[in-house]
């Protein structure tokens, strides 16, 4: 058995966020996980996830505010399932060799396919002091961590995106107040947030928008109707071209709803067959059979209900994001695509990058199906029309549009821009 206690104190667009995350951990002699638990708390809001691995699946739990439900996850293969990814290469690999392992990320409730790699001795500067140490690299699909450890397997120290360096201390110390009120130092969004070369005016009104992005692989972001994805060089051509509505022909629900039906189903955090969501959806969208008419309405529903409140951390279900009707740009988003999924409207979840008085910020909003065109609906605005100033960099269900690659020390050159 392992336990840990994961806390971040932060700044989230000028508000306190603070998140707890209790976990433990059992595991056979050989180092399978046997059962997880993790609780996550944040802004007074609490999610249970209970994890118990069979020989096939693991059978998983999910206890949000009172609204359980729960996921089969097959047991991937191809690759060890752990707990601790360094368990899976010290003592076991050769410098350069890469180990492929899954781990249970709970806060999408999925499996996470990684790579350890031991790259070899170095020698690092901790507190002024040098310590030689082993270089380990975990790549995660959305960052990757170089983790120093002695060669006996302790921490050494972590770096990580957004220039953060993660230092071990006792348990005393981590868990002490230190004898004065702790202030964060830096807002997450702010950190995180991307300064582009170029100026980008009234980023609300554009209808196209080219970027060239350079430092990371952008491979695996979305090229549909949204946005066209080229290798450009050394870097990457982003065309930005979301559908206009204008342009765009009436489709009768029924018949979106028969082009995409996968799209219609619950999954996590979506409980769009909940009957408190069908009849709200249904009120929402009377008198308007067609999809971006019906769409337009629970979205400006959805704007005009929630208030924003970056101070909540945790991934947390439609039902309490309506009960309380505040949330993060992804709980509008969630609650956005529950309801119309509900109406029959087939929908899901996208993430990305929106450009906002001159940077681009981590951002989620749905899209919707309208016949023939994935159609995107920002319900954190109040437009109708959503903007290209909206990079997309995932879509899907939970477990896909918050699996996003992070772009990390990356150069946006801004080539053009468009306005209707």
């Amino acid at each position: 058995r392992s336990d840990s206690k994961t806390v971040i104190d932060a700044g989230l667009l000028g508000q306190s966020m603070k998140m707890t995350i209790d976990g433990t951990t059992w595991t056979s002699p050989q180092g399978r996980p046997l059962k997880m638990l993790f609780i996550q708390s944040s802004a007074g809001r609490t999610q249970k996830i209970v994890a118990t691995f069979l020989a096939k699946t693991a059978e998983v739990d999910i206890d949000s505010e009172g609204h359980r439900t729960h996921e089969s996850l097959a047991i991937p293969t191809g690759g060890a399932v752990v707990d601790d990814p360094m368990e899976a290469v010290l003592g076991k690999s050769v410098p350069g060799q890469k180990t492929t392992i899954y781990v249970l990320d709970p806060t999408t409730v999925s499996f996470l396919k990684n790579e350890v790699m031991l790259v070899g001795p170095r020698t690092v500067t901790v507190h002024n002091k040098a310590i030689d140490a082993e270089l380990v690299q975990i790549i995660d699909p959305r960052m990757t961590f170089d983790v120093y450890v002695t060669r006996k397997g302790d921490l050494v120290k972590v770096d990580a995106p957004m220039g953060i360096e993660m230092l071990p201390e006792s348990r005393e110390e981590a868990l002490s107040s230190k004898g004065v009120e702790y202030k964060p130092a830096a807002d997450l969004a702010f950190t995180s947030s991307i300064h582009p070369n170029g100026q980008i005016s009234d980023p609300d009104a554009l209808t196209g928008l080219t970027l060239r992005v350079t430092g990371h692989d952008l491979s695996s972001l979305p090229s549909d109707d949204h946005q066209t994805i080229t290798r450009d060089g050394s870097g990457w051509k982003v065309a930005v071209h979301p559908p206009q509505l204008k342009n765009e022909k009436p489709c009768a629900i029924d018949a979106a709803a028969k082009e995409k039906p996968e799209w219609l189903k619950p999954s996590l955090d979506i409980p769009s067959g909940d009957p408190a969501f069908t009849k709200l959806s249904e009120s929402l969208v009377k008198g308007k059979p067609d999809v971006i008419q019906a769409a337009l309405a629970i979205k400006r529903y959805v704007f005009q209900t929630m208030s924003p409140n970056a101070g909540i951390g945790v991934l947390r279900d439609a039902s309490e994001i309506l009960r309380t009707k505040e949330g993060v740009c992804r709980d509008y988003a969630i609650l956005t695509v529950t309801l119309m999924r509900a109406a029959r409207i087939p929908a899901r979840l996208a993430s990305g990058v929106v450009n906002w008085q001159g940077n681009f910020y981590y951002h989620a909003w749905a899209e919707v199906w309208d016949g023939s065109k994935w159609i995107g609906i920002d319900s954190t605005v109040p437009q109708e029309q959503i903007s290209a100033a909206h990079v997309k960099l995932a879509d899907g269900n939970v477990e896909g549009a918050f699996q996003f690659t992070f772009l990390d020390k990356v150069k946006i050159d801004v080539l053009g821009s468009k306005r209707s």
